[in-house]
């Protein structure tokens, strides 16, 4: 399944699942939250320690509801450090502190689930009702 280069036209829904991931070249692993989810990829709450832009992190995600996680490597293509408001980033106010990251490396059967689901939830867009809630 072809990747996206770009989050922008990227249909994207809320996703608050944990989400464990490893930084390129130090040891151990971390854990954030997913604020958002599309197949170019997906935004990462971090209180701290965001990571560079460019840097390649392999991160194991869920669905909401679906207990298979999905492994991926993805890098950091804008960051999103704490702004002086608490809970706010100081580039977009709007999100969490945080990261914007794209999917590098996915199997094709996990792209075609996080999909799946994208389109389950905008599966009103064509009829110009609302999105529904996820299942």
């Amino acid at each position: 399944m072809k990747l996206l280069s770009s989050f922008k036209g990227a249909e994207r829904i809320a996703c608050g699942e944990r989400c464990e991931f490893e930084v390129a070249g130090v040891d151990g692993s971390r854990e954030g939250v997913i604020w958002n989810l599309s197949v170019a990829g997906l935004y990462l709450v971090l209180p701290e320690d965001i990571p560079n832009v460019g840097t390649g992190l392999r991160v194991s995600l869920r669905l909401p509801g679906d207990p298979r996680p999905i492994p991926a490597r993805v890098e950091v293509v804008w960051r999103n450090p704490p702004s002086c408001f608490s809970g706010c980033g100081a580039n977009a106010p709007r999100f969490p502190p945080g990261c914007g990251v794209k999917f590098v490396d996915i199997a094709g059967s996990d792209l075609a689930r996080i999909k799946a689901r994208v389109d389950s939830v905008y599966a009103s867009r064509d009829t110009g009702g609302e999105p529904r809630r996820p299942r």
